[in-house]
């Protein structure tokens, strides 16, 4: 009998929907608002590795368009180009954004709208969201949960399944180099199909902090962990992780 891999256990024990979100909300009161985007606003990031703890980078964030969409472009200290587009998705990526990716400047994130991203350069590689999905809880209030099921893309393949779990846990006063603030803390839970196929029931984990003053996270916390498909092994592997922790804002 043939050995069954990882991957076609999954594939056949589950159906994941596509295309929908469903919102939970907690309390009716009152919430607040984040911080409007302007062309101009920024905020500058420390990059730490999430289990050495050591600084690996710095990232800076600014608006630089406000129309439909807005768009928040980056840059980095890395004296690399940053590797999150492969050579092949190179071509597809350029309908998405003016500038090529050279030296420094990273891929842009887009949202549509201000709150939703479509296209994301926050992971290993850009990936783009056939519908726009949160990037915070739509109501600030402790217990406000969505699930969110859509698919994705990272080059030109199919799009890819991304079933995500947003759930807002607490108010926090917390402290980051910029200062101190009242932040809600959320979490994400996400399972999805990798890109890359020889990973199998791929889970990223994510903690963040958003400051609605801010108008963007303080601080936040992303990691994954994958099985290879055709390991025979049962240890999970573990993505590259990060923490990043606000500098300044403007």
């Amino acid at each position: 009998m043939a050995r069954m891999t990882r991957r076609f256990f999954l594939v056949c024990s589950a159906a994941i929907p596509v295309g929908c979100a469903i919102d939970h909300g907690g309390s009716a009161a009152p919430s607040p608002t984040v911080r409007e985007p302007l062309v101009g606003q920024s905020w500058r990031y420390a990059k730490h590795d999430f289990f050495t703890k050591a600084q690996v980078d710095t990232q800076d964030d600014e608006v630089t368009s406000v129309d439909h969409t807005v768009e928040i472009t980056s840059r980095t200290e890395s004296e690399t180009p940053d590797a999150r587009t492969s050579n092949g998705g190179l071509t597809w990526l350029r309908k998405y954004f003016s500038r090529p990716h050279v030296g420094k400047r990273l891929p842009s994130e887009l949202q549509d709208p201000w709150g939703k991203v479509v296209v994301d350069p926050h992971w290993g590689q850009v990936q783009v969201y056939d519908t726009p999905i949160p990037l915070w809880p739509a109501r600030l209030q402790p217990g406000w949960y969505a699930r969110i099921n859509v698919k994705y893309k990272t080059s030109d393949e199919a799009g890819l399944p991304w079933d995500q779990t947003m759930k807002a846990d607490r108010w926090e006063t917390v402290t980051v180099p910029a200062g101190q603030f009242r932040a809600l803390r959320y979490t994400n839970v996400i399972n999805f199909t990798s890109s890359d196929l020889s990973r199998a029931n791929s889970i990223r984990r994510e903690t963040v902090w958003l400051a609605p003053e801010v108008g963007r996270w303080i601080a936040r916390e992303s990691t994954g962990t994958y099985y290879l498909d055709e390991s025979t092994a049962d240890d999970r592997n573990n993505e590259s992780s990060y923490r990043w922790e606000l500098l300044s804002w403007s």
